[in-house]
């Protein structure tokens, strides 16, 4: 598990830098209106959240594959649940960049989500064949 939690920490780490590179250069290309100050910290609160959440996925499944379903639609619900208390909390704190906030967070949302999502995917079908 070790092993293969480093090679996701790499793997993430990398995919994170990209986004942020091409975050940043679209920042600096259109309208500050259509873009959050707050980008680069959404950026690292994905970063850390993914991180988290995938090494209690592959803790609560070590020892049961037939855990994963269980632990996968949890971490799911817990992470939906997570995100929309962000997303209310930063909208009612600042109005005035919530628009700006909520496209930037979706964005950066379903960018990790497909990331995780084919992590584990190929996870699955390894563990098959």
């Amino acid at each position: 598990m070790k092993e293969t939690f480093q090679k996701f920490i790499k793997n993430l780490v990398i995919f994170t830098l990209i986004i942020a590179a091409i975050q940043y250069l679209v920042s600096m290309q259109i309208d500050p209106k259509w873009i959050s100050s707050s980008w680069p910290f959404v950026i690292l609160f994905f970063l850390a959240f993914t991180i988290l959440m995938h090494r209690y996925l592959l803790k609560s499944t070590e020892g049961n594959p037939k855990k994963f379903v269980f632990a996968f639609l949890m971490i799911t619900t817990v992470k939906i649940l997570l995100y929309l208390g962000v997303i209310l909390v930063y909208v009612l704190l600042n109005r005035v960049d919530a628009v700006a906030f909520i496209i930037i967070f979706f964005v950066n949302y379903f960018l990790f989500t497909g990331f995780e999502l084919s992590v584990i995917m190929k996870m699955l079908n390894k563990a098959k064949s």
